[in-house]
């Protein structure tokens, strides 16, 4: 039978086998529930101080400043619900975007890269106000990989008064992070992404701003998330972290040598494919590609029955498949429905230790596509 090749990692990484055995260590610690003043809640505390630090440590913050939700999305639902105006760019994950309620976007150029001169202007108009603006803007697309220019919109945003968060699901374990050195008031991430169980994300915010809890309870995570801390969650994002913050800086050599191979070949074999976001800096893992006449669910199927699981580029929470309102963002209307994403592992350590794969399945893969 022909080997299953995983290629969507920007949708979900598999647990690394080091915080596998960390939640096999936790679940052995007995029943351990944080909101308790025995011995097993102690030991539950010194789990989340110890996951609090080793995020800390990853994206430089104040570990008092981490608040664990259930993941990304709950993180920045929790935010925005302190804010009634947003400014939001028009590439942002869906969380964003039905999260917020905004009618105020941010374009993209060709590349997919925010118009920094119409943020401007967003922030012109909606400064004369006198409610608090919160501008969100993602790090990397979810879809392209494109990387974002977050230190200008934070420089922008602080000129006009406003407040910036960033999703940074898609950016950690890719780029470096540092919530200092960036001057945000508000960050958001993913456990999953960098290998962590699904079910756990973070808030990492400014304590200088007050956040009006969601959910209400026994008042766990400071006041702002009550209910009972997911350990198991919370220590698999913690050793995740850590994990991560051990590797060296330049760890992508490898994920990019792959990437770069996989997009050459295809561009030989299949020369008609449209490639979306090449222009910009972008992350080393992600190819978001299309053909002209050809449905995104039709190369998916095609794919899929040849033992690669990729993704389209407009899968949504659902499973199904529907326009890519980034490609529309980025001027492909007509391709919106076109495009599939390919995402290798976001790093070298995660592509040698848990996702290896070989230029001759590159190949098949090319050859896959060029007969579609």
């Amino acid at each position: 039978m022909t080997k299953s090749i995983y290629l969507d990692y920007n949708a979900t990484v598999p647990i690394l086998a080091e915080v596998k055995k960390s939640l096999l260590e936790c679940m052995d610690l007995g029943p351990v529930n944080a909101s308790s003043v025995h011995y097993y809640g102690r030991t539950g505390k010194s789990i989340i101080q110890l996951a609090r630090l080793n995020i800390a440590n990853l994206i430089n913050t104040k570990s008092e400043n981490i608040i664990f939700t259930s993941s990304a999305t709950e993180a920045i639902n929790l935010l925005f619900g302190s804010f009634k105006e947003i400014i939001v760019s028009s590439i942002e994950h869906l969380a964003v975007l039905n999260s917020s309620k905004s009618d105020l976007f941010i374009p993209v150029d060709p590349s997919g890269v925010i118009d920094l001169n119409y943020l401007e202007k967003l922030l012109k108009e909606v400064s004369k106000g006198n409610q608090e603006i919160l501008v969100s803007v993602m790090m990397v697309n979810n879809e392209t990989g494109v990387i974002q220019p977050i230190k200008q919109v934070v420089d922008l945003t602080r000129k006009y008064g406003g407040l910036i968060h960033c999703d940074a699901a898609q950016a950690l374990g890719k780029i470096k992070i540092d919530f200092e050195e960036l001057g945000l008031d508000f960050l958001t991430i993913s456990g999953h992404k960098i290998g962590a169980p699904t079910g756990i994300g973070a808030l990492i915010f400014n304590n200088n701003f007050n956040l009006s809890p969601q959910i209400l309870g026994g008042g766990q995570e400071n006041g702002i998330r009550a209910g009972t801390e997911n350990i198991l969650g919370i220590r698999g994002f913690g050793e995740a972290a850590s994990i991560m913050s051990k590797m060296p800086e330049n760890n992508f050599s490898k994920v990019n040598f792959f990437k770069n191979y996989l997009y050459n070949k295809i561009r030989e074999l299949r020369p008609d494919t449209i490639f979306f976001g090449q222009e910009a800096e972008k992350v080393c893992n992600t190819l978001l590609m299309a053909l002209p006449n050809t449905p995104g669910d039709l190369a998916l199927m095609k794919l899929d029955l040849e033992n690669f699981s990729v993704s389209s580029g407009s899968a949504c929470s659902s499973g199904k498949i529907s326009k890519s309102h980034v490609v529309s963002a980025m001027g492909h209307n007509h391709l919106a429905s076109n495009s599939i994403r390919i995402s290798l592992p976001p790093n070298d350590f995660i592509l040698e230790t848990e996702g290896l794969i070989t230029i001759e399945e590159l190949d098949r893969l090319a050859e896959c596509w060029s007969n579609i």
